[in-house]
């Protein structure tokens, strides 16, 4: 509570440095030069005694709290009766100064205060050591000043204003202290409060620590009792561990090349499945390709059936038009032999029967051929058909086995992904069954260490039967373990052989699909070029007969080609046509010529 009796001296100090300022203040309004209009002292004025301030002890922390501060109440003014003119006094009031002041010992002077010379008044200004110099009794004794009777009336109550104000400005400042102190002391309170709890906690800290002792005690006398064990192990077991050690190593070796070996089939059955695959693809695309040939060559057949239907509605149209001619010829040539009139018009008319006959063999002539033709096309049409059978049934039988060929490709990757799976898993468990009879390998050699150390320097007691014991069944569950993982492996490596075995009999199966599908691919791609040469040479034959080789014909014959094969074309050119026609119409009728001059009508 060091810092509390601080806390009350300084309140204290603060308390004599507002007396001191007080009475500087009026020290220094007593030490100017008296003026003339000064009023006389009156005589109550001269009988009131100087105030004296009671000695005060150190408060206390509770009569510092119950402290108040009352306001003096303001002094009325003497009344005007008791005060004399200034002007009749004067001359009095200027002589009783002099002798006072001539009175007043010479060595003692009073400091003057102004803006840069100003008392101590706070707290930090004053140290320790100058307290009692500063704020003591000496200094409270001639802290107000003792010519209060010099002082007029009227200047004491202007000077008792001042002093209320600075009053109230003080108590303002109390009050900030006393907050100040109120908030210290709570965190007093606070302060203890935190003391509690970090008692507590060292209290609990202390029994922990007596738990821990009390586990290091018995750590300790464990880790001695295991030193007294592995003392007890012997150099011909360690022997055995090394020759077993040795064993794995070597079984591990095994392992690793069987491993690679391995990885080198799943690598070369991956790189046979990638170019199985491109095959396959290569394969779909030349099936692509016919198809969209055999579908070309289809419209194209459509197409000439559609001519040649045509071709014979035209003859069957050109016959009954040539019978009716022929019927009329004929009965004019009887009017004619039983009339014998032969007219120049009979002779004409004679000469173009005989022209109309040669004609009529010439286009009988040409309607053979036509149906020789048709015929010809319907044959080839009928293989073509034939031949588009086939080879739909060769593509289902094909798209059947690569279907097939696929389904064993994806078996395959499944076994080849579990076979990848389980020799991972493999790899793993013997790599830490490696790493773990390492570590136990290299603690053993330790303790075998530890104990030569141990025996060099202290004599051992004889081994115990149980320690040996407990070795062995270590030992016996290391066997085990080890004989469970060389099983695994053998059986692992018997499903891989049988795996492997199946994988060269699913790619022989392949390869005789495959030599099957391109021989089958050759023969069809055969038959279908010789039957487009056939079929192109012969449209060709036809267009040299019936047009000629120029750019106009070349460009009608490819306008009717995208005619017939986009109908929605042909649809546009109809309603263009028909639009164009309209508009044409339209305008004809509605505009009128702007040079067109109206006839006269006649009367």
């Amino acid at each position: 509570m060091s810092w509390f009796a601080d806390l009350a001296g300084k309140a204290e100090s603060l308390l004599n440095n507002l007396d001191e300022q007080t009475g500087a203040v009026l020290r220094n309004q007593n030490g100017g030069k008296v003026k003339k209009h000064e009023h006389p002292e009156t005589a109550w004025q001269k009988k009131r005694p100087n105030p004296r301030i009671p000695k005060k002890s150190v408060p206390t922390l509770e009569k510092f709290e119950k402290r108040t501060y009352v306001t003096p109440p303001p002094r009325s003014p003497p009344p005007k009766s008791t005060v004399r003119s200034p002007i009749k006094e004067s001359s009095e009031n200027v002589k009783i100064v002099q002798d006072r002041q001539a009175k007043k010992s010479p060595t003692r002077r009073q400091p003057q205060y102004n803006l840069h010379n100003n008392p101590k008044t706070l707290v930090n200004d004053v140290q320790d050591n100058d307290v009692t110099d500063y704020f003591g009794l000496r200094q409270r004794r001639h802290s107000l000043p003792s010519d209060l009777e010099i002082i007029s009336s009227e200047k004491i109550a202007y000077n008792m204003q001042n002093l209320e104000v600075e009053n109230t400005m003080l108590k303002n400042e109390l009050n900030v202290f006393n907050r100040e102190v109120v908030e210290l002391l709570d965190r007093l309170r606070r302060t203890e409060d935190e003391l509690k709890e970090a008692q507590t906690k060292l209290e609990c800290s202390e029994q922990i620590k007596n738990k821990l002792t009390v586990d290091k005690d018995s750590i300790e006398t464990l880790y001695e009792h295991m030193k007294s064990q592995a003392i007890d192990a012997s150099s011909a077991q360690l022997t055995k561990y090394e020759k077993q050690s040795q064993e794995f190593e070597s079984n591990f070796k095994m392992l690793n090349q069987i491993n690679k070996e391995l990885e080198d089939k799943i690598r070369k059955l991956t790189d046979d499945l990638n170019t199985k695959d491109t095959a396959q693809l290569k394969l779909e695309n030349d099936l692509r390709h016919a198809q969209n040939t055999i579908n070309e060559k289809q419209l194209a057949i459509d197409n000439k059936t559609e001519e040649c239907q045509r071709l014979e509605k035209d003859w069957e149209s050109y016959k009954l038009r040539v019978k009716s001619m022929l019927y009329a010829k004929d009965n004019e040539i009887k009017t004619l032999r039983e009339g014998n009139n032969l007219t120049e018009d009979t002779k004409m008319l004679m000469d173009q029967l005989e022209t109309l006959k040669e004609e009529k063999e010439e286009l009988s002539q040409l309607v053979s051929r036509v149906h020789k033709e048709c015929s010809d096309m319907r044959h080839q049409m009928s293989q073509l058909e034939a031949k588009h059978t086939g080879s739909e049934r060769i593509l289902t039988a094909l798209r059947d086995a690569l279907k097939e060929e696929r389904l064993a490709r994806n078996r395959a990757e499944a076994q080849r992904a579990a076979l990848a799976k389980d020799l991972q898993n493999l790899q793993m468990e013997t790599n830490h069954t490696i790493a773990s009879l390492q570590k136990a390998l290299h603690e053993k050699e330790d303790e075998i260490n530890n104990l030569r150390d141990t025996t060099s320097t202290n004599p051992t007691s004889d081994t115990s039967a149980l320690n040996v014991a407990d070795y062995d069944v270590s030992k016996d569950v290391e066997t085990q373990k080890i004989q469970y993982l060389t099983q695994m492996l053998i059986q692992k490596q018997s499903k891989i052989d049988t795996l492997l075995a199946d994988n060269n009999i699913m790619r022989i199966q392949l390869d005789k699909i495959e030599s099957k599908y391109r021989s089958e691919l050759s023969s069809l791609r055969s038959k279908l070029s010789h039957s487009v040469v056939q079929f192109q040479d012969g449209d060709r034959s036809r267009l040299r007969v019936n047009y000629a080789n120029s750019p106009l014909s070349a460009l009608s014959l490819r306008m009717g080609v995208i005619m017939k094969r986009y109908p929605i074309f042909r649809l546009f050119i109809l309603v263009y046509m028909i639009g164009l026609h309209l508009w044409v119409v339209t305008v004809l009728f509605t505009s009128t010529p702007e040079d067109n001059v109206p006839r006269p009508t006649k009367s």
